[in-house]
């Protein structure tokens, strides 16, 4: 009778974790599910170029949070006393992108997109280059997984905190263009997006 019932037990177990789509209504409890996302590949941007669609109609997001620091110019360093001390404190400024976080895409330039998670002017260049086929996030000046990108007309330290490298970082899309997305709490700005009307 036990061995009758597993088979039965198993499929009622199975069918219970299936994906659930991914709303507003959710966003706030559980977050966005990353099976509702694909990534945007060079070969389905060829294919929509094909269809002649416009880049700029598709809701965007990224697959990792990214972390933006700017550090302002420290004052002026005296030594007293055997120690350093400085008549202005260094500036720190932060900005989050979290994971799934909607972007529009401004313009289109080769296999690189610039993708604005905010203001029109602030953007991102994601890019598939070489035999990448996926669009990651690009930089300059990289160092261990971190880059330089500009941000509200500053540079900023750009990097993946959760993933080591920004270039890890890539463009997705969603499955269904039904859902939602979470702002976390915390410290510092956090980008909230920007949605096609």
């Amino acid at each position: 009778m036990i061995l009758v019932l597993a088979p039965v037990v198993l499929a009622l177990l199975f069918s219970s974790c299936s994906d659930k789509v991914y709303t507003a209504s959710t966003a706030t409890t559980a977050g966005p599910n990353a099976a509702d996302y694909l990534p945007f590949t060079k070969s389905l941007k060829f294919r929509l170029d094909n269809d002649k669609a416009d880049l700029r109609k598709l809701q965007f997001y990224t697959d990792r949070p990214i972390t933006l620091r700017h550090t302002g110019v420290a004052g002026n360093g005296v030594i007293m006393s055997g120690t350093v001390s400085y008549d202005k404190l260094q500036d720190v400024t932060e900005v989050t992108i979290p994971a799934y976080t909607p972007g529009i895409c401004e313009r289109v330039k080769g296999d690189s997109l610039f993708i604005s998670f905010d203001a029109p002017q602030n953007v991102f260049v994601f890019a598939a280059l070489y035999a990448n086929e996926n669009f990651m996030m690009q930089g300059t000046n990289w160092y261990n997984g971190v880059a330089d990108v500009t941000y509200d007309g500053k540079t900023y330290r750009a990097s993946c905190d959760e993933c080591g490298s920004l270039g890890e970082v890539r463009l997705m899309i969603k499955k269904s263009q039904s859902g939602g997305y979470k702002t976390p709490a915390g410290g510092g700005k956090v980008i909230a997006g920007r949605k096609l009307n």
